[in-house]
């Protein structure tokens, strides 16, 4: 099989196609030939060596992928053959404290794809049979692979951590991620405000075409005086960030009392300064939130199948360019997902 590595860090110019012997499904397992996998920005992150994962040279990126089961292992039933599947990017243990209490996204013996073992940037994967989650029949391969992170992370934030209810204003930072612009359909879908904020009008244009209530470029606004304008001097009930750095420090002063922030990624800054003496004294909470379960998953996909979540493919390259990819991923000209079609 054809797989996108590489063997040493850096830019985009480490990655290489090589030829890698096919996978040899074992007991309870599975080869899906991948169809299409989905761009995150972990991987420019592994890819740089700044992830702090371990994994061996060559490695392979890539969480997200859906394809078709094209051999079993003994144990699993061979009429799965040809069934269409998204696959679970979260190795999970199934014995552990967490697996029992059905939080398998923070299973101990955890491994992730593309972070600690080969990743979907390949023709073929192999898989535990119950991590392929089976399809809606009027679900693509594309839109699977686009959905299974954003939404699925999206979705465990704002639905499993912080609680979100009806009629709740919610501030979204960096809207035209793939996993925030997925928030700000879930957020739409759950009955929200949402205010967005981003650094490119066009951006902002597609996320108010995709429901966002209130936009702001914070290149050219103070956020925090446009947040207190739209709400009238009360605050948000609730911020969903992707960002860190200082949009983190600011998010304190745009929470209401008894405020949430949930937090799901840090790539302006990992360490923060903090208010302790504001933060206790409006009762603000602070929340984290790391990847999803399978059922989650499932859930994002039959949303999906149904019409009520879409997901948003800003571009597609053939795996060959998966360097081209990166290079836009990082310029983060792109609205929603950027996807590579395997086949």
């Amino acid at each position: 099989m054809k797989a996108m590595v590489f063997r040493e860090f850096g830019g985009p110019e480490v990655l290489h196609i090589e030829e890698l012997p096919d996978p040899t499904p074992g007991f309870g397992e599975v080869v899906v030939d991948l169809k299409a996998t989905a761009l995150n920005h972990v991987d420019i992150d592994v890819r740089d060596g700044v992830s702090r994962f371990d994994f061996q040279m060559p490695h392979t990126l890539g969480l997200e992928g859906a394809g078709v089961i094209s051999v079993v292992g003994d144990g699993v039933d061979p009429s799965r053959i040809g069934e269409r599947v998204a696959v679970s990017y979260i190795r999970t243990c199934g014995r552990c404290e967490w697996c029992l209490r059905g939080m398998e996204n923070i299973c101990v013996n955890r491994k992730l794809l593309g972070e600690h073992v080969p990743g979907t940037y390949a023709q073929k994967i192999l898989t535990p049979a119950d991590h392929c989650l089976t399809l809606p029949d009027n679900v693509d391969f594309a839109e699977a692979a686009a959905a299974l992170s954003a939404f699925g992370t999206a979705w465990h934030a704002l639905m499993t951590r912080a609680e979100l209810r009806l009629g709740e204003t919610v501030l979204i930072h960096s809207i035209g991620s793939g996993v925030a612009s997925a928030a700000l359909q879930i957020c739409k879908a759950a009955g929200a405000t949402v205010i967005g904020t981003a650094s490119r009008d066009d951006k902002l244009e597609l996320a108010k075409a995709d429901g966002a209530d209130h936009v702001i470029n914070y290149t050219t606004t103070d956020v925090r005086a446009a947040v207190d304008e739209i709400t009238g001097g009360r605050g948000v009930e609730l911020v969903f960030d992707v960002v860190g750095g200082q949009a983190f420090v600011d998010s304190m002063f745009m929470l209401r009392p008894y405020g949430r922030l949930v937090s799901i990624g840090a790539h302006a800054g990992e360490v923060v300064p903090f208010d302790i003496i504001e933060f206790f004294r409006r009762q603000i909470s602070y929340i984290s939130s790391h990847t999803q379960t399978r059922d989650e998953m499932r859930t994002v996909l039959d949303l999906v199948g149904r019409g009520v979540l879409h997901p948003r493919i800003n571009s597609r390259y053939p795996l060959e360019r998966a360097a081209e990819a990166q290079e836009e991923l990082v310029a983060r000209t792109a609205y929603g997902k950027i996807i590579l079609d395997i086949d």
